[in-house]
């Protein structure tokens, strides 16, 4: 366990590390459609595009021992984790304060020296603090525009400022930090 502040909030980081028992790996495709139909009006008409995409996510289930011979399981989404019987590995999740729970973060094989990160939620917690951007931009938007336009156009900069905000030197920083052998947050 160990605490830590990003970004002006408070987590608690927790790690289990073990040997691993059994491990499985699912994946679930998701497909999403959309468009089509159309119209024809005395011969003449028109259709709108077809799009289909999908998404692929993969389910890693992982059983560990660790070193007290206590059993976990870990059910985690987009790792693709790569681990077999036998191998060493770290799980790692954060907790912000206030919260019970929170997301796995980071997945160490010590064995092949591989790291795995949830870099969906790692963005998440590494972005500044919307309600900065949100009320220096409101402040902007009264001052130059000296209306409530104003500030609603002040506020909608602060909101795409912030969308395009991440603190990214210090989650490379904090990459390194929980790849490096030991875990350092062990």
């Amino acid at each position: 366990m160990k605490e830590l502040e990003i970004s002006g909030r408070q987590y608690t980081l927790y790690t289990t590390r073990g040997k691993v028992n059994e491990a499985g790996k699912n994946l679930e495709t998701k497909v999403h459609g959309g468009g089509g139909g159309g119209y024809n009006y005395r011969g003449t008409g028109g259709s709108a595009p077809v799009t289909i995409t999908s998404t692929t996510v993969v389910h890693d289930q992982i059983f560990l021992t660790d070193a007290s011979g206590t059993e976990h399981a870990f059910q985690l989404q987009d790792f693709n984790v790569a681990c077999r019987e036998g191998n060493d590995i770290s799980v790692l999740w954060a907790i912000k304060k206030g919260n019970k729970t929170g997301p796995y973060i980071v997945v160490v094989n010590h064995s092949t020296r591989q790291s795995y990160y949830n870099d969906k939620q790692l963005k998440k917690m590494f972005r500044f603090n919307l309600w900065y951007f949100l009320g220096g931009g409101l402040v902007l938007g009264f001052i130059l525009g000296r209306s409530i336009t104003g500030g609603i156009f002040g506020l909608l900069f602060g909101w795409m400022a912030w969308a395009l905000s991440w603190n990214g030197s210090q989650l490379r920083k904090f990459k390194e930090e929980v790849s490096a052998p030991p875990l350092a947050v062990a």
